[in-house]
């Protein structure tokens, strides 16, 4: 089975995706890293089978259901993306407050402080990005090969009734020419051949249809 660019670019953005699932999206001390599948959110589940949903989509390349799929991806990824952040960055700003004074909180907040956003975010948003544009970008070309297909028909049309009308207007030219100086013979101008009483120019020498001499 033969896939088409915009399949084999949808294959990929799909298993990008899925890598980015289960690759890590935050590290921890203590609980180290944490991919958005093992957060134990339900939406790293939903993440799961629309990425799963949307590569059967590419397979089977039918790009209208892919739509709603890769932009619910994009949109969950892009909503995970802005909970992590604003959660990582009010627990380091907690941390601070709560330790404030404390002995010990400059060993908590160079704890908090090793709490970092990780790669796994990459293959998330490229993968799901990948799969929009495929989605979109099949319908962009699709019209764009239906607004040029009419002229590239019309063409052939267009030069050969330009082709016949130039004929039509030569050969009527020619004959239009001809008729002004081929002139017919008139009956008084013509006599019979004695030999084969074919019809001959009074002048004629001799005859064009038997060959004889005639005498004048």
């Amino acid at each position: 089975m033969e896939f088409t660019k915009p399949q084999l670019i949808g294959f990929g953005g799909g298993i990008l995706l899925l890598l980015g699932i289960f690759l890590p999206i935050v590290s921890m001390p203590i609980v180290g890293s944490v991919s958005i599948f093992s957060s134990g959110r339900v939406d790293g589940y939903i993440l799961l089978g629309l990425t799963i949903v949307s590569l059967f989509f590419v397979f089977q390349n039918t790009l209208r259901l892919l739509k709603f799929t890769s932009v619910i991806s994009l949109l969950m990824v892009l909503i995970s993306f802005v909970y992590v952040v604003l959660k990582v960055n009010n627990l380091k700003g907690d941390l601070a407050k709560d330790l404030e004074g404390n002995p010990f909180g400059g060993l908590a907040q160079a704890m908090a402080s090793t709490v970092q956003i990780q790669y796994g975010w990459v293959f998330l948003f490229i993968g799901s990005l990948l799969l929009v544009y495929v989605a979109f970008a099949k319908n962009t070309t699709k019209a764009t090969v239906n607004e040029v297909t009419p002229d590239i028909q019309e063409q052939p049309v267009r030069e050969i009734l330009k082709s016949t009308k130039t004929k039509l207007v030569a050969e009527d030219y020619f004959s239009h020419n001809a008729g002004n100086h081929i002139k017919p013979t008139s009956q008084s101008e013509l006599k019979a051949c004695p030999f084969c009483a074919e019809q001959i120019r009074i002048a004629a020498i001799k005859c064009k249809h038997c060959g004889s001499m005639v005498e004048e």
